[in-house]
């Protein structure tokens, strides 16, 4: 019985044990289980709470700021571009982007239904206090249409998008945002419709210098082209930030915080460049290229040769900066409207193709007018190149002013088939080096090139600047195009012909602001300058964070070789090939210069096989003391007729007769503006124009004496002791030496004159033609070289109209004698 009990209290022992294990397991599992699940879930959450916390933490903290707070960009005011007298080229005022968030429209009207409807009955409630319109999309879209001159239908599409923001217009000037905020006033459209404050880009002088300063692009919103693209960093300045809170539907919360981050205004660029300069420049350009019906446009430099500051500069074609985007150049538009008509004929073309192929043309003669040619491209010089194979002749010592060289009318190389022509097919026979200069002779330059030899040609071409781009602050300057030295001074027949053709300006290609730096390194003591266009830079406080200073390069000939140079090249104007760019009072030396190209490239204007002249002249003034140099050049004058030498008007094709023409005038525009006194020799006063005196109520004798004095003959009519009348009238300008008349007692013919033709006459006949009915001549440019195959090309008064005597006819003459 005992043993039986012992047997059930260890079996119940065994089951106890068992069980307490088993309880033991199933917490076991419990527990892992819900540690398991507890991981399972918690993680995921977790994980989302560190993405939201920490990974994700600068985008969720943005979103945030986006719905607590609006944020309104305030853009700065683009810097000032200046010429060297402070004249303000190119400046930013303040306009405004009108804004509709159609997002805010909407929450807009939702609101206004909470406030002036009735919940129960939808009925308006127009008695409650602060009631006013709802405002309907049709009707604030024809509202702001009018205003801003828009289309309705594209105003009114904008508020039926799911957006925040879209814009309705762009720089609006001031008077037009004033009526924008009237409205929004008037129908309770804020946060829904709004204004932000921006800049508009002004160019106070229209197209001066459109190619220097570029344009800024709006779209881009930074500068494009020039000066406007190369500083875009110093004008940009820093954009400022207006941040305000609102509410949860958006709205603006009124007397909440607001942090103003100004705006940092850009920094003012002055320039070297003197509007009234750059004023000669393009209006001796565009008469120019009206005169001589030149077909690529033209360049026009003026740069101080002592420190290299660049004083103008002038391209054509231009364009308006203000309407960059605006062909008005009548070459490039005329192409234009041929290139519409033709594709106007063209029936087999969808109206997209057409569209598309205009777009294109469009599109090549926009970069046309914008691309600053003078410095992105290169040309033939032709002869204005002479004068820096003179200077390294001089400084070498292989040639001086006692040298003598014979041209017969052309030069035959060792080993060549072909002769090289002069532009005297004659010869110009027996020269000294200055006469040899002035005539501009090729053969000759071909035997001073000879004597200096391939070595130290090459060597002068990079002394003078020309294997390296010069360093001016402006974008895209381009590169010479020059054989390389190997095959320069390789001896051979080629060589030869490299040798030889260099020597008067051919078969190398140079870039217009290399040429006239080099150049100005002749004649100014003989420093390479590095030239330069930005003046100053000034901060929006007006301190001085860079000063550009002159910078020389290297010294390439001598202050004697200069010297020699300045007197050698002044000939070239007193009697030479230039002398069409004498100016009575003004020493004036240059050299001028033709190059003929033939056109293989792929210009839309131009024809294959073409062939066009560049016609050009280099100048410099006071010759013995240079304070200015002009590089002036038209790129193909039209000829009357294919193969022809002279344009429809009359004038010879060459550098002389068209640029050096005009660039006596330029310079006497510039010399004069510069306060640069005339100074006459003895010999000059006979080709000077005066201004006559007024001597009307004068005594006969003290009349007399004052025309007298003033350089005129006088020649009276009547008896009396008053001069009474006078032809011409006090105050024209004729001729030194013309006779006046003068009337004593007696009045003057009342009585009108008809201006007579004098197209085709020389200078004597028209002289005399004119005498006869009572005018004067006035020969436009000097007369001092006219020389008597000269003959009238236009008139300043077209020939029939009726005139008063005593009138001044102005007349252009052209000469055909075959000058460089």
């Amino acid at each position: 019985m005992a043993q039986k009990e012992n047997r059930e209290r260890r079996d119940q022992d065994r089951r106890r044990q068992v069980d307490r294990k088993l309880n033991r397991t199933i917490l076991y599992r419990t527990v892992l289980l819900m540690v398991l699940c507890g991981i399972l879930i918690f993680i995921p959450l977790f994980y989302t709470l560190w993405t939201i916390q920490v990974r994700d933490h600068e985008f969720y903290q943005n979103r945030a700021i986006q719905q607590q707070t609006r944020d309104n960009a305030v853009a700065a005011n683009r810097g000032k571009i200046l010429d060297a007298n402070g004249n303000v080229l190119a400046s930013s005022g303040t306009v405004y982007d009108v804004i509709i968030s159609p997002g805010d429209f909407r929450t807009l009207q939702e609101n206004w239904d909470k406030s002036f409807t009735d919940k129960d009955t939808g009925a308006v409630l127009t008695e409650k206090r602060g009631y006013y319109p709802r405002p309907e999309a049709d009707t604030v879209a024809a509202a702001l249409a009018e205003i801003l001159n828009a289309d309705y239908e594209k105003i009114r599409a904008y508020f039926d998008k799911n957006s925040k923001y879209e814009l309705a217009a762009s720089r609006m000037e001031r008077e037009v945002a004033q009526k924008v905020w009237e409205l929004i006033s008037e129908m309770h459209l804020s946060n829904s419709v709004y204004t932000n404050p921006t800049t508009k880009r002004y160019y106070s002088y229209g197209s001066l210098a459109a190619q220097v300063i570029g344009w800024f692009n709006p779209n881009l919103g930074e500068g494009a082209y020039g000066l406007e693209a190369m500083y875009e960093e110093e004008l940009a300045g820093q954009v400022g930030r207006v941040v305000t809170a609102k509410k949860g539907d958006g709205t603006e919360m009124r007397y909440s915080f607001q942090d103003y981050y100004d705006a940092t205004d850009g920094e003012t660029i002055t320039l070297t460049i003197d509007t009234s300069i750059q004023y000669y420049c393009e209006r001796i350009l565009e008469k120019g290229i009206e005169m001589f019906e030149v077909q690529d446009g033209g360049f026009a430099i003026a740069m101080d040769p002592k420190t290299g500051k660049i004083l103008a500069w002038a391209n054509s074609p231009t364009y308006d900066l203000n309407t960059p985007w605006t062909v008005s150049d009548p070459v490039l538009s005329q192409y234009l409207e041929t290139v519409q008509a033709t594709l106007n004929e063209k029936g087999e073309l969808t109206e997209e193709e057409k569209t598309a192929a205009y777009n294109t043309a469009l599109s090549q003669m926009q970069n046309r007018q914008w691309r600053n040619r003078t410095i992105n491209d290169s040309y033939e010089p032709g002869s204005t190149f002479k004068s820096i194979v003179l200077a390294a002749a001089l400084e070498e010592g292989v040639i001086s002013e006692a040298n003598t060289f014979y041209c017969s009318g052309s030069y035959t190389l060792e080993g060549a088939e072909k002769s090289i022509g002069c532009s005297k097919r004659t010869g110009h026979g027996s020269q000294t080096l200055t006469q040899a200069v002035q005539n501009s002779c090729n053969p000759a330059f071909i035997m001073i090139g000879q004597a200096l030899g391939a070595e130290k040609f090459y060597d002068y071409l990079e002394d003078f600047g020309f294997l390296n781009k010069t360093g001016i602050d402006m974008q895209g300057e381009g590169r010479s195009i020059i054989w390389p030295r190997s095959e320069f001074t390789a001896p051979s027949t080629k060589q030869n012909a490299y040798l030889a053709t260099a020597s008067f300006g051919q078969r190398l290609q140079v870039t217009p602001i290399q040429l006239i730096t080099a150049a100005s390194a002749v004649v100014n003591g003989g420093h390479l300058m590095e030239p330069y266009v930005v003046d100053s830079i000034t901060d929006a406080d007006g301190n001085i964070i860079q000063q550009n200073e002159p910078t020389e390069v290297r010294q390439v000939i001598s202050e004697e070789t200069s010297a020699r140079c300045r007197a050698i090249l002044e000939k070239v104007v007193d009697g030479g090939t230039g002398k069409r760019a004498f100016v009575p009072g003004y020493r004036i030396g240059g050299k001028t210069g033709s190059s003929e190209t033939v056109y293989t490239g792929e210009d839309p204007i131009a024809t294959r096989g073409d062939n066009y002249t560049i016609v050009s002249f280099l100048s410099f003034a006071p010759a013995d003391d240079p304070q200015v140099v002009l590089l002036l050049a038209f790129n193909a004058p039209k000829p009357s007729s294919p193969g022809s030498t002279s344009t429809a008007g009359g004038y010879y094709i060459s550098g002389g007769n068209m640029a050096g023409r005009l660039s006596g005038e330029l310079m006497e525009d510039i010399l004069e503006y510069m306060g640069i006194e005339k100074v006459y020799t003895e010999d000059q006063r006979a080709f000077i124009d005066v201004t006559v005196p007024n001597v009307l109520n004068q005594t006969a004798q003290i009349g007399t004496e004052a025309i007298k004095g003033a350089g005129f003959t006088v020649r009276t009519v009547g008896e009396g002791d008053t001069v009474t009348g006078q032809i011409p009238a006090g105050g024209a300008v004729i001729p030194s030496g013309s006779q006046v008349v003068i009337y004593l007692g007696e009045e003057k013919p009342t009585g009108l004159v008809s201006v007579p033709s004098l197209w085709g006459k020389t200078a004597a006949q028209a002289q005399e033609i004119l005498s006869k009915s009572g005018l004067y001549l006035r020969v436009d440019g000097s007369s001092r070289y006219l020389s008597s195959s000269a003959t009238v090309a236009s008139q300043s008064v077209l020939s029939g109209t009726q005139v008063e005597r005593g009138t001044v006819i102005e007349c252009q003459f052209t000469d055909n004698t075959m000058v460089d």
